[in-house]
């Protein structure tokens, strides 16, 4: 069926009603959490709760409906990152920089998100099918990064899923502690932080893979 005019129109208005609805409420979970009620989202938003309750039915659905866009743009900074098949170290450097990148750009929605208390290193839970598998393929391609940096010599052998979530919580921690100092530190020091962080962690010494080639012209022993 051909759609009139005024069913495009309405369509776009209900897009755009939509998008103001969802950065409204980010801003007010990310000062109250969950705890905060549609009637203070509707307040900020200038729009009546008929309104918004004719977009999203219940408060748990504009709740999940804005961790499953965020979810799904930062799926997509990983895959472009893992895209460009870098180097390990360069690729891990590179995820540093968009996650970076990407929380300054939406800090409210990074208060929202810690404010939830979940651990980044953990499949959501609860969470919607959709939103675990967002996390498994963020997870996983973080993984390969370690799975082939392990292979190069280039990163300390563990098992590469555990480095991703030893990673991820690094991340969560020093973005914890940006947002706890009243988000004072800019981006350059954040990046240069974390990149510190990791470089220690994971990261073997130039002289030690020195050292290992001279003695037997292996990356890592078995």
């Amino acid at each position: 069926m051909r759609r009139t005019p005024r069913d495009e129109a309405r369509q776009a208005r209900t897009g755009v009603y939509r998008q103001h609805i969802l950065e409204a409420a980010e801003g007010v979970f990310a000062d109250r959490g969950f705890d905060a009620k549609v009637q203070e989202i509707s307040q900020l938003a200038g729009l009546s709760m008929g309104t918004i309750y004719a977009i999203f039915p219940s408060k748990q659905e504009l709740h999940r409906a804005i961790l499953e866009a965020r979810g799904q743009e930062l799926l997509g900074l990983a895959r472009e990152v893992a895209g460009r098949r870098l180097p390990p170290r360069d690729a891990l450097r590179a995820l540093i920089e968009v996650y970076v990148d990407y929380f300054l750009a939406h800090p409210a929605f990074l208060r929202m998100h810690l404010r939830s208390g979940t651990s980044w290193a953990m499949s959501p839970s609860p969470g919607t099918d959709e939103q675990i598998e967002k996390w498994q393929e963020i997870h996983e391609l973080q993984s390969d990064v370690f799975r082939r940096g392990i292979a190069e010599g280039v990163f300390v052998k563990e098992e590469p899923g555990y480095l991703a979530r030893l990673f991820t919580v690094m991340d969560q921690v020093l973005l914890s502690d940006w947002v706890a100092g009243e988000m004072k530190a800019g981006r350059e020091e954040l990046v240069r932080r974390l990149w510190q962080l990791v470089e220690r962690a994971f990261c073997r010494q130039p002289a030690e893979r020195s050292r290992r080639r001279a003695a037997g012209g292996r990356p890592h022993p078995d």
